[in-house]
């Protein structure tokens, strides 16, 4: 109950972008995720272009992260 899982390190080296590998490979984790019992799956994307194929996959904004570094 209540399981929580991240999916991290989504990456398709440089001859192989914008064929679409990232969103089936995004789609294919979450599905598994879901399949065993995750009930929420997050992620946190490198910028504007990986965001978008997150969302095509089906993920939307659920709230924002601060990060504080100190010296």
């Amino acid at each position: 109950t209540g399981a929580v899982s991240e999916v991290a390190g989504i990456a398709v080296r440089s001859p192989y972008r914008r064929q679409g590998l990232a969103g089936a490979i995004t789609a294919a984790i979450t599905r598994r995720l879901f399949t065993t019992g995750v009930e929420i799956a997050w992620l946190e994307a490198s910028g504007e272009k990986s965001w978008r194929v997150y969302e095509r996959v089906g993920y939307r904004p659920a709230g924002q992260r601060l990060y504080i570094a100190m010296d």
